[in-house]
C-alpha cells in the first residue's frame, strides 16, 4: 500500500512539472556570440559589445564575462554591425553581418592597443558564417530568391524543392497551384507527410493529416525561408523528416510599402501545335 501511494506521487509531481514547464517551439532569431582578446591573447573582460540592427537600428549592449565570451541571444533575423569600445584599444566594429533564423554565428574580436578615437572598421560580412556549434545541415533561401523565383501560383511550398536531396513526387501543377498540399515533395527519402513546416515557429500544418497546410502565406510577406534537413536539435524533432521554417518580413524604421500584381494570360501563350486551339487561362494574383 505504501508502494502504490509513493508510486502515485511521483507520478503526480511529475505530471506537475511536464505541466510547468514552458514549450520551446522553433526559433525564428539568431545568436551572436564571440570572444574578445588582446594583442598578446589574453582575454579582456567586461568590454562592452554593441549589436545594432542595421535596419530598425535597435541596439543591445552585452559585456564580455571573466573568460571574455559574450553572447547575444534572440536576435530577429537580418543585417547587424557589432562594435567593440575599451579604454586602452582601437574601436572595432564589423557591419552587415547577416543573421538568419536559428543562426549561431561566431565574432571574435583581437582589440589592438590604441586610443578609442583610432578604429578598424571591417565590412562586407555578408553570408552567414561558419556554423561551429551545430552539426545541422541546412540552407537559407533569402528575400532576393523568394522575390524572383518562379512560384506556380505563387505557392512557398515549391521553394521545399531547391535543396540537394529533393524530388517532385506529384506531377500534377495544378494540384500544386489549387491546394494546400504540403506532401508534393520527398526530400532525402523521408516521406511527403513528415515534413515540419513553421512560420514564424508555429506549426502550419493540419495536425489531423501532417499533409495540408493551415495558411498558405503569401511570398510577399517572407524575409527568408531555412529548410534544416538533418541533425538539427531536439526543438525541431516533432516530425521526422526535415524542418522548414518560414520567417515572415519583420520591417524597418522607416515607413515604405509595395504593390504588386503577377499576370499571366492564354493572348501571350503560343499554342500547341498539337492543340486545335489554346486553353483559356485567366490568372491575376495582386496585392499591397
Amino acid at each position: 500500500m505504501f508502494v502504490s501511494k509513493f508510486t502515485a506521487r511521483v507520478c503526480a509531481f511529475l505530471c506537475l512539472l511536464i505541466c510547468s514547464s514552458p514549450s520551446f517551439a522553433q526559433t525564428s532569431f539568431g545568436r551572436i556570440s564571440g570572444t574578445v582578446t588582446d594583442p598578446g591573447g589574453a582575454v579582456v573582460s567586461g568590454a562592452p559589445v554593441v549589436i545594432t540592427n542595421s535596419e530598425t537600428q535597435a541596439s543591445r549592449t552585452v559585456n564580455t564575462n571573466d573568460s571574455g565570451f559574450y553572447s547575444a541571444t534572440n536576435l530577429p533575423i537580418g543585417a547587424y554591425s557589432v562594435k567593440i569600445e575599451q579604454p586602452g584599444f582601437r574601436k572595432q566594429e564589423r557591419s552587415n553581418v547577416q543573421v538568419s533564423a536559428d543562426a549561431r554565428l561566431t565574432l571574435d574580436f583581437n582589440l589592438q592597443l590604441g586610443d578609442v578615437t583610432q578604429s578598424v572598421e571591417v565590412t562586407a560580412q555578408a553570408g552567414e558564417g561558419i556554423n561551429t556549434t551545430s552539426g545541422e545541415l541546412a540552407r537559407v533561401i533569402d528575400t532576393k530568391q523568394v522575390s524572383n523565383l518562379a512560384l506556380n501560383g505563387r505557392n512557398y511550398i515549391q521553394l521545399m524543392t531547391l535543396v540537394p536531396g529533393a524530388a517532385v513526387t506529384n506531377p500534377d501543377q495544378f494540384a500544386v497551384t489549387t491546394s494546400l498540399s504540403a506532401t508534393g515533395q520527398s526530400i532525402n527519402g523521408n516521406r511527403g507527410d513528415s515534413q515540419n513546416l513553421t512560420v514564424d515557429g508555429a506549426f502550419n500544418l493540419v495536425a489531423g493529416s501532417n499533409g495540408s497546410l493551415m495558411n498558405n502565406v503569401s511570398a510577399e510577406f517572407i524575409q527568408e525561408v531555412k529548410l534544416q534537413t538533418s541533425n538539427f536539435s531536439a526543438e525541431y524533432g516533432r516530425m521526422s523528416g526535415p524542418a522548414f521554417n518560414i520567417v515572415t518580413r519583420n520591417g524597418t524604421n522607416e515607413f515604405h510599402g509595395a504593390a504588386f500584381e503577377f499576370f499571366r494570360n492564354d493572348v501571350l501563350d503560343a499554342r500547341n501545335s498539337f492543340a486545335a486551339q489554346k486553353t483559356k487561362l485567366r490568372f491575376n494574383d495582386y496585392g499591397i
